[in-house]
């Protein structure tokens, strides 16, 4: 399992498959230096130790309660150098003394810095995403490898796909020449899910030669049944090449063996939805608690707001000008689209105070988040950003939306009950999850979602069939509608390829 302690967001690797794996890629010889950089409760040193005693092994640890355990642990092995110290603002990682032939490591998930850490790092690490405490280790350790020394580190696997670590994927991709991905759920440890990313170990070789490294062929591995696999003999596995990777949208690791799909997210043959909607994420009062109310007591996470008053709800579209400085009448509840995973339709349970005073009080408020509001109460496709699984979507039909939304605006009308059912469909949940395997969609993910220009036939056909969805005209037949629209958009991305 995986323990975890939240002062340090240390998560203590206590899995044999997953350390004898890892400790089995560095290939460790007499002669090599070992180094981690976040000791933990040295597990890893354990394994090390026990195949050979006297291999040298140089760990950081920031904890001073780890610090010492380490220090008592180890006392009787000479070989074994634990240094109390931030790993990240050492003066050996900072002034690249720090040169060693192997580096293995769990590195802190989401650690909180305070104010003058921060700013000491910010300083340091220009250039790589400061917010995400494993990354700045992933980075510090690769500038401590020795040409031609390896690493092998258990770490989230969002660094693979968020825009924000595209610098460091350039720097992993042309200094390093990567030996083995392999990919698998948090959940496989008992009492850690981080719901929004699941695990990867990485295992590379730090290689001065840009040109080799570029040509490089690495395996990732993502079909293990349980954690005890990680350790067995790998089979199938999908193969990149380094210089291919670099090569995608933001350098992203589109984790496929599909071709014509990765052609189509890297702007082969298709435009995004970028090209032809504005994306956007919508509103937040500030003060939820307030100003929100549902509909009943009913309603999924309502019990702690108080319901809303039939006489005071709106009806009705509102014009531009309620829309942006809010209601004088007495009807002043708006429905109000929130997340939830739910197609083409979402029934009005929620409802947020729009009178003239709340609308006031929103704009002067420095918690209120009163963005892209030329989309409010317009006629778009809400995306909630986190979503379980399967991509959905449904029609916001003139009402406000929050900032769990990403709003979907066609520049053109007649491309929204088209795009209502590609968002739908299985092809685009499978696009989305190789643009972003994480939980959360952002509008700049949304926006890069392929769309391949449909035939007459394809686009009349797919507008009939959510006509029909959306108006629920026979609901027992939802199913069957659903299946043929997702068979129009297999053929259309080949999703043949995918299964």
């Amino acid at each position: 399992m995986v323990m975890a302690d939240k002062t340090y967001q240390a998560y203590y690797t206590k899995s044999d498959p997953i350390t004898d794996y890892m400790v089995s890629m560095l290939n460790l010889q007499p002669s090599d230096t070992v180094f981690e950089p976040c000791g933990g409760d040295g597990v890893f040193v354990d394994k090390i130790l026990a195949l050979n005693g006297s291999q040298k092994i140089m760990v950081y640890e920031l904890n001073p309660q780890a610090s010492a355990l380490l220090k008592d642990k180890y006392a009787h092995c000479d070989n074994v150098i634990i240094k109390e110290t931030d790993t990240l603002l050492d003066p050996s990682i900072l002034t690249h003394r720090l040169k060693v032939s192997k580096i293995i490591g769990n590195p802190p998930y989401g650690a909180v810095y305070s104010d003058e850490t921060k700013s000491k790092i910010q300083k340091v690490y220009k250039g790589i995403y400061l917010k995400e405490s494993y990354t700045l280790f992933l980075y510090a350790c690769i500038q401590s490898l020795s040409n031609g020394g390896r690493l092998s580190f258990i770490i989230p696997d969002t660094f693979l796909s968020l825009h924000r670590h595209r610098s460091l994927r350039e720097l992993i991709l042309t200094y390093t020449r990567i030996e083995e991905l392999l990919l698998f759920p948090s959940n496989f440890f008992p009492g850690v899910n981080f719901g929004y990313a699941n695990l990867c170990i990485i295992t590379l070789e730090r290689n001065n030669n840009v040109t080799a490294n570029l040509s490089n062929t690495f395996h990732v591995y993502n079909n293990f049944a349980s954690v005890v696999d990680i350790d067995r003999p790998k089979k199938g596995g999908i193969t990149l090449t380094q210089r291919n990777v670099l090569r995608n949208v933001d350098s992203n690791f589109l984790i496929t063996d599909n071709a014509v799909l990765s052609d189509l997210i890297n702007g082969k043959s298709s435009f995004k939805i970028g090209d032809i909607a504005c994306c956007v994420t919508g509103f937040y009062s500030g003060d939820d608690k307030h100003y929100l109310h549902p509909i009943s007591e009913e309603i999924r996470n309502a019990k702690r707001y108080s319901t809303v008053l039939p006489e005071v709800i709106h009806s009705g579209i509102l014009i531009e000008e309620g829309g942006r400085s809010g209601i004088t009448g007495d009807r002043f509840m708006v429905p109000i689209v929130k997340g939830g995973n739910k197609q083409y339709t979402k029934p009005d349970e929620w409802f947020m105070d729009w009178s003239a005073k709340a609308v006031s009080e929103y704009r002067k408020s420095r918690k209120c988040r009163f963005q892209n509001s030329k989309f409010y109460f317009k006629q778009g496709i809400a995306v909630p950003m986190v979503r379980s699984g399967q991509l959905t979507a449904a029609l916001i039909n003139n009402r406000l939306f929050d900032q769990s939304i990403v709003g979907i605006f066609p520049h053109d009308n007649r491309w929204l009950l088209y795009l209502l059912g590609f968002l739908n469909s299985r092809a685009c949940s499978h696009a989305i999850n190789l643009i972003n395997p994480s939980a959360n969609n952002s509008a700049n993910y949304i926006k890069q979602l392929p769309v391949i220009k449909p035939t007459k036939e394809d686009f009349v056909e797919v507008t009939s069939i959510v006509t029909r969805l959306v108006e629920k005209e026979n609901q027992d037949s939802f199913q069957l509608s659903q299946d043929r629209l997702n068979a129009i958009f297999d053929r259309m991305y080949d999703f043949q390829l995918l299964k």
